[in-house]
């Protein structure tokens, strides 16, 4: 059940935005209006939100890191199915040598699930929302894949790769053609990847946010403080939406590390699985 108040609020910018739900950091912007902290507390909504997911995540890994046991607890337990879980998820897409990428991805996963299931606490609010969260993200996979290609295939192998790796006369004749379409392709990447977890998280929250705010409306008559909790079952497949969109973006960007190996790698990988 949720007050008349915080349904209100959840779509009260319906006329020029998308309805949205309330939370802590816009109800004390409100509260404290008008004045430079109200104007800091909106600007920053998403960066504040980041943040406290950063410090929850360090604390986490931290307490971890400094307790571990020969015999688990079954916190640390989970922990490892985690990690041996996102582990065995890079190397099943570029084998055991591309163990070294498992932090990065590993990372990446973690941080982007936290933020997508932050928003689903009352009150709160998922940064991957915003696509000045998405971007960035996008944006380190993007310069990640460009820097694993030029280091490991080196200035002409790198460039080699960009022009389709050409084996034979025909190849070459189309260099042309396929050289151009590599290059875009790379900065296509990076939007997909934006714009994909920008899109369902936030598509996800404006859900909520409306059956929420029909819940409320459906009792508004009776003037009662609380409305039906139409959103509720939302929230499950929010959950759901979260991880899968948090898989997805891991995922993608081990297929793009891998398309970024030499061919060596990656007739290794394909030998090894």
């Amino acid at each position: 059940m949720v007050s008349n108040e915080a349904a209100h609020h959840a779509v009260e910018h319906a006329e020029h935005a998308s309805p949205h739900i309330v939370n802590w950091v816009t109800l004390l912007a409100k509260a404290t209006e008008p004045s430079l902290f109200s104007d800091f507390l909106l600007r920053f909504e998403k960066v504040i939100f980041a943040g406290i997911v950063i410090a929850l995540l360090t604390y986490v890994s931290v307490r971890f890191s400094k307790n571990m046991k020969l015999i688990p607890t079954k916190g640390q337990l989970f922990m490892e199915e985690i990690i041996q879980a996102l582990d065995n998820l890079v190397v099943g897409v570029l084998g055991k040598d591309g163990r070294r990428y498992s932090p990065f991805i590993g990372s990446l996963f973690i941080y982007i699930l936290a933020n997508n299931l932050f928003g689903l606490l009352p009150l709160q609010n998922s940064a991957t929302a915003y696509i000045t969260t998405t971007a960035p993200l996008a944006l380190c996979v993007f310069f990640y894949v460009q820097w694993t290609g030029i280091t490991k295939n080196g200035i002409p192998g790198y460039i080699y790769h960009l022009a389709g790796s050409p084996k034979d006369l025909f190849g070459y004749l189309f260099i042309p053609l396929i050289f151009p379409l590599h290059i875009m392709s790379e900065f296509v990447k990076p939007i997909s990847l934006m714009f994909r977890l920008y899109g369902n998280i936030m598509a996800g929250h404006i859900l909520v946010a409306v059956f929420l705010g029909m819940g409320i409306q459906i009792l508004a008559p009776l003037k009662v403080p609380f409305g039906l909790p139409l959103h509720f079952p939302f929230l499950f497949l929010e959950l759901l939406l979260g991880t899968i969109q948090a898989f997805v973006f891991a995922l993608l960007s081990t297929v793009y590390i891998s398309m970024m190996l030499p061919h060596e790698h990656e007739e290794h990988a394909a030998v090894a699985s």
